[in-house]
C-alpha cells in the first residue's frame, strides 16, 4: 500500500498496489506493508476516511508526515476475518463504481467524437457524417434570424423566484439566495423552452434551455432569455453553440479579448450560424439528446453508488 503525504485534504491518502505492481516513489510518497494480521484493503479505507492526519497540516507550506506519526495512527480494528469481509465488500463496491465511471468516460468520449463528425469542420459547409437522405450543403446564417429576446416584466429582487445558469453547460437551475434581493432590481419572467445565457460568462459556456419545471421563474437582464424560431431546433442549437469554435472563438472576436465583460444580445445576434434545414437539425438534435439522456442516467447511477459508499462508510466503521 502507498500513502501520499501532501498538504491539504489529500494528506495521507492511500492506494493499493497489486502484488506484481512496480512503482517509483518520490520523497513525498511512502510505502506501507501491513502486518499479516491486518487486511490491506480495510487499512486503506480506514486511513482514507480518518481525520487524524489532518491535524498535522497547519495550512502553511507543505506538510510532511513522519514515520512515527503514521505508526501512531489510532483506530479501532475488528478481528482479521471481519477486516477481510469489510475490505472485500468495499473492494467490490469500488470496482462497481470504477466500471460505471469507465462507462461514463466512454460515453463522453463518444459524444465528443460525434460532435466532430456531425458538425462541419472549419471552412467546410457540410459535416463528414450525414444522416440518410441529407446531402445539401449547410447555409451560413446569423443567430438573430432565429432568436428574439423575451422581456416579459416580472417582479423585483425581493420576491422573485429566481433562476440561474451554471458554467460549462451544467444546466439552468433555481437560484437560492443567501441574502434578500433588492426591490429596486427589475426581474423578467422566463418561459420553458427558451434559450438563456449569462452575459458575464458566455466564454465559460453559461447557457442552456430553460426546463419545464422552471417555467415562470425570473432573471435580470444579465441573464437574457430568447424565444426560438420554429426553423431552429433547440437541441441542435445548444450543441452547435457548445463547441469551442463557436462560444469561445466567437465570444473572443465579439469582445476583442478574453478580458471583456459582457456579451450583449445585439452582439450575440450577429454571431454566424452554419446550419442545415430543420429536418436535419431535428435528427442531429435528437441524436445528441438521446446521448445526453444516457450520460445523465449513468451520472445518476454513479452518484447514487458514491453516496451509497459514503453511507456504508459511516455505518460500518466506528
Amino acid at each position: 500500500m502507498l500513502s501520499d503525504v501532501p498538504s491539504g485534504k489529500a494528506i495521507a491518502r492511500t492506494f493499493l498496489v497489486s502484488e506484481d505492481g512496480k512503482y517509483s516513489l518520490n520523497q513525498r510518497i511512502a510505502g506501507i506493508t501491513p502486518y499479516e494480521s491486518t487486511d490491506s484493503y480495510f487499512l486503506s479505507i480506514l486511513m482514507n476516511r480518518n481525520k487524524y492526519f489532518l491535524r498535522f497540516d497547519n495550512g502553511v507550506g507543505q506538510t510532511n508526515l513522519s514515520k512515527a506519526e503514521v505508526e501512531n495512527f489510532p483506530e479501532y480494528y475488528p478481528n482479521f476475518d471481519e477486516q477481510q469481509s469489510v475490505g472485500l465488500f468495499f473492494k467490490k463496491l469500488d470496482i462497481t463504481i470504477a466500471l460505471h465511471q469507465c462507462k461514463l468516460d466512454k460515453l463522453n468520449s463518444l459524444k465528443k467524437a460525434y460532435l466532430q463528425f456531425l458538425f462541419p469542420e472549419k471552412d467546410k459547409n457540410s459535416p463528414r457524417i450525414r444522416f440518410v437522405n441529407f446531402t445539401k450543403n449547410w447555409e451560413q446564417r446569423k443567430v438573430g434570424e432565429f432568436l428574439s429576446e423575451s422581456r416579459i416584466s416580472g417582479s423585483n429582487g425581493k420576491v422573485a423566484k429566481k433562476l440561474t445558469v451554471k458554467l460549462w453547460r451544467k444546466g439552468v437551475i433555481s437560484k437560492e439566495d443567501k441574502y434578500q434581493g433588492s426591490e429596486a432590481t427589475n426581474y423578467y419572467i422566463r418561459k420553458k423552452g427558451q434559450f438563456i445565457y449569462g452575459k458575464l460568462d458566455f466564454l465559460n459556456q453559461a447557457f442552456g434551455i430553460i426546463p419545464d419545471y422552471l417555467d415562470g421563474y425570473e432573471s435580470t437582464l444579465d441573464l437574457p432569455s430568447f424565444n426560438i424560431s420554429k426553423n431552429l431546433d433547440s437541441f441542435f442549437f445548444i450543441e452547435y453553440i457548445s463547441r469551442k469554435q463557436f462560444y469561445l472563438y466567437q465570444g473572443i472576436i465579439a469582445n476583442g479579448s478574453r478580458k471583456a465583460k459582457r456579451i450583449h444580445p445585439d452582439t450575440f445576434y450577429n454571431m454566424p450560424l452554419l446550419i442545415p434545414n430543420i429536418k436535419e437539425q431535428f435528427k442531429i438534435g435528437l441524436f445528441f439528446k438521446q446521448i445526453d439522456n444516457t450520460i445523465n442516467l449513468h451520472q445518476q447511477k454513479l452518484h447514487k453508488l458514491k453516496e451509497l459508499k459514503k453511507a456504508y462508510l459511516k455505518k460500518m466503521f466506528v
